[in-house]
């Protein structure tokens, strides 16, 4: 047993039933972007303050997404223009909970990052937006995006594992994303070896000065980090990514 595998073993399971009461599709985001190296140490300081989702003897999850966009990519140049009140649309399959959904992630002008989906019960992702789908979209979209809908094709395919943690006193999850992959609608594929993408996703802005303090010993600190645009941004060398240049360049170094 490896030290990552050592410290995900101790802490205690929740289901996913316990994990529906913290859904927090309303709320603020804090990104934390580190080597896989540091993740046992990482997980020192949360063991006891958090729980893990398990769901069939297993805590460790493989999760699909689609994004679509433009042709132009409208929502990508919306993020790398630091655009507030901005969209993320996406299919998401949940493989081991054997659940879909139509997601649509919008982050207000208060940096409030606000989640609305909708079930797919034939659980198909990989093709374009169905009527459903679109009329699901303009019900809640704001009616300057609304034309946008009938454009939007599926952009990006990403892949990846995440370890979710919750903690329920606080109405807190930590999520742990890795082996990220990315394939584009040209079947141009890129994989990023030991990245770890946590996300603290909370109620209030507060963080636990505790734990950052640990993270900071780490040398782990806040960051940015967007999984569409970095795959954009790897996969598409036309497309304008200086923003991105410091994430790009720091990638390259935990080959």
């Amino acid at each position: 047993m490896n030290p990552e595998e050592d410290r995900l073993g101790r802490f205690h399971s929740l289901s996913l039933e316990e994990l529906d009461c913290v859904k927090l599709l309303k709320r603020f985001d804090t990104k934390f972007v580190f080597h896989r190296d540091k993740l046992p140490f990482v997980f020192d300081y949360l063991n006891g303050h958090y729980g893990i989702l398990e769901i069939n003897r297993n805590r460790v999850f493989k999760y699909e997404s689609l994004y679509y966009d433009t042709d132009d990519y409208f929502f990508y140049h919306q993020h790398h223009n630091k655009k507030l009140n901005r969209y993320k649309i996406r299919c998401r399959r949940y493989i081991e909970s054997d659940l879909c959904y139509f997601e649509m992630k919008f982050k207000n002008n208060k940096k409030k990052t606000i989640k609305k989906r909708l079930l797919l019960e034939d659980k198909l992702i990989g093709h374009e937006l169905s009527g459903k789908m679109i009329e699901f979209g303009k019900n809640w979209i704001l009616n300057d995006y609304k034309p946008i809908l009938d454009k939007i094709k599926p952009k990006l395919r990403i892949e990846f594992d995440r370890i979710t943690l919750a903690s329920q006193a606080s109405k807190e999850r930590l999520t742990f994303d890795l082996n990220l992959a990315f394939t584009d609608s040209k079947s141009k594929y890129y994989k990023i070896n030991n990245l770890i993408i946590a996300e603290l996703k909370s109620e209030t802005r507060s963080l636990n000065p505790e734990f950052l303090h640990h993270l900071k010993n780490l040398k782990i600190f806040p960051s940015t980090f967007s999984k569409y645009c970095i795959g954009i941004a790897t996969t598409d060398n036309q497309v304008k990514s200086n923003r991105f240049k410091k994430t790009l360049l720091k990638l390259k170094s935990f080959d």
